[in-house]
């Protein structure tokens, strides 16, 4: 299906009590090679001590460190070549014995998650064991999905995860995979599963487990794919949320989906997604939304990180002519992509006229933005006419295809000035002169606070409320900043 990888082999190894890992079935026939040990220098139990010593492995074993203990995800990239020589197994094979040590791994690695790239492909599986009346106490498998070793195999991680927890189901109330009844309804099971998620990205059958178990003699399992998205970004204040998609298109064809039939005029929304829909026109932060919404700003966040979790907006700083930009390597991309050059042209650009600046000018001008110079000094300097060329769509893109990065300033107060400023002034109270000098500025506390270097001027202005010339100006007149472009 498109969109997906596409699966090319599933095969169900188990731990046989007498002849140790082997493969049961798959889906195709010959998918897996499962002769003599490509291996010449290694066998099983050198193999499981380096899956047990993850030094050993010289970098072959790593863990995701997103889990706090024990990882759900562990990464494994298997040699595919003997070290005294070439490979002995056919490349469009998957070579089961140079990974069977990790398919069936230590105890430690069972319920986990595990990807093993072997040869031209990607394994993930789900090694499950369980206890009970077995030979040796216990029963192993583990059900394995091979892909090509370049797909991006993230939105098939929760389908092996359950796969592998519906067959322990089926096998401690049914023995589906244990009884040689079941041989039938599994590889079934399998070549339903290799046909309907590759074409359809779903998939539903009624198991016949007549014979195995009563309770259990029909049984219906469904497995459907979802696109992997990645956790939406922390958003701030004063963060700008820009428009990647036509919210009143994403509105009515989300109508349709769930309807069917014909979306009416009147079909909306979420009710805060879509006040907070209303005031994002690519200029407003994100307080500014709040406040023109009436909605709390914790809730516009949340409506904000929906929109960003399915790609519908990006977030970019807020635009002023007294920004510094910096261009990135990126730009020679879009001296190499049509497609890109002809976005921007389209997107910068007033009112779509095409003969007011050429993609040649185009790719200069984002060659010249350059730090220590504000985006008003860029424009007098490349004496650009802000009529035809809109500068803030200009700087957005670049930002939005990372050929642009925005410098910060940030604010720092010197210690020596804030101890004296904390310091009551006694000099001129005793004395009648100086009485009419100004006293000095005083600012709050709370902006105070953040002129520790970790607040640059954005965040600084917009908790005030004040543009960023005003609050410029009280921090000069406060004395002792010390500006710090990053």
């Amino acid at each position: 299906m498109a969109g997906f990888p596409e699966i090319r082999a599933i095969f169900l190894a188990q731990f046989h009590p007498d002849q140790g890992p082997i493969v049961r079935m798959s889906v195709p026939e010959d998918a897996v090679d499962v002769g003599e040990n490509a291996y010449t220098d290694t066998g099983a139990t050198n193999r499981s001590s380096e899956l047990r010593d993850t030094g050993a492995m010289g970098g072959i074993v790593s863990s995701n460190n997103n889990f706090a203990h024990e990882p759900e995800v562990v990464e494994l990239i298997k040699r595919t070549t003997a070290r005294g020589g070439p490979s002995l197994v056919d490349s469009s094979k998957i070579d089961f014995n140079s990974i069977q040590t990790l398919i069936i791994p230590k105890l430690t690695l069972f319920e986990r998650l595990i990807t093993v790239n072997t040869g031209r492909f990607k394994v993930m599986c789900y090694p499950v064991a369980i206890e009970g009346n077995y030979a040796r106490n216990m029963f192993i498998f583990n059900m394995c999905f091979a892909f090509d070793i370049s797909a991006d195999t993230k939105c098939y991680g929760p389908v092996v995860k359950r796969v592998g927890s519906l067959l322990k189901e089926l096998e401690v109330t049914g023995r589906l995979l244990s009884d040689v009844a079941g041989t039938r309804a599994l590889l079934t099971m399998m070549r339903q599963l290799v046909n309907k998620l590759n074409d359809h990205g779903e998939y539903q059958i009624e198991l016949d487990l007549k014979g195995l178990s009563q309770p259990m003699a029909s049984t219906g399992i469904s497995i459907k794919l979802f696109p992997y998205y990645e956790n939406p970004a922390t958003i701030e204040a004063f963060h700008v949320p820009v428009k990647l998609v036509d919210f009143d298109v994403a509105r009515r064809k989300s109508a349709q989906t769930v309807y069917q039939q014909h979306a009416s005029n009147d079909i909306m929304w979420d009710l805060v997604l879509d006040k907070v829909a209303e005031g994002i026109d690519n200029v407003n932060h994100v307080r500014r939304i709040a406040r023109q919404a009436q909605v709390p700003e914790p809730t516009v966040v949340l409506a904000l990180q929906h929109l960003d979790y399915y790609g519908c907006i990006a977030l970019v700083d807020i635009f002023q002519f007294s920004n510094v930009y910096e261009a990135q390597a990126r730009v020679k991309d879009v001296m190499r992509n049509g497609w890109l050059q002809r976005e921007c042209h389209a997107y910068v650009t007033r009112d779509g006229q095409a003969g007011t600046v050429s993609l040649e000018r185009l790719i200069q001008l984002y060659a010249t933005v350059r730090q220590r110079r504000t985006v008003a000094e860029w424009i007098v300097d490349n004496c650009i006419d802000v009529e035809r060329f809109d500068v803030r769509r200009f700087i957005v893109f670049g930002v939005l295809h990372g050929m642009l990065r925005r410098v910060h300033c940030f604010p720092v107060l010197c210690a020596s000035v804030e101890s004296a400023k904390k310091e009551p002034s006694r000099k001129g109270s005793n004395s009648g002169s100086g009485s009419g000098d100004e006293e000095p500025l005083k600012l709050e506390p709370r902006v105070v606070a953040m002129l520790d270097g970790t607040h640059h001027l954005d965040e600084i202005c917009v908790a005030e409320n004040k543009d960023a010339a005003v609050m410029r100006g009280l921090l000069d007149s406060y004395g002792g900043i010390e500006y710090v472009h990053l």
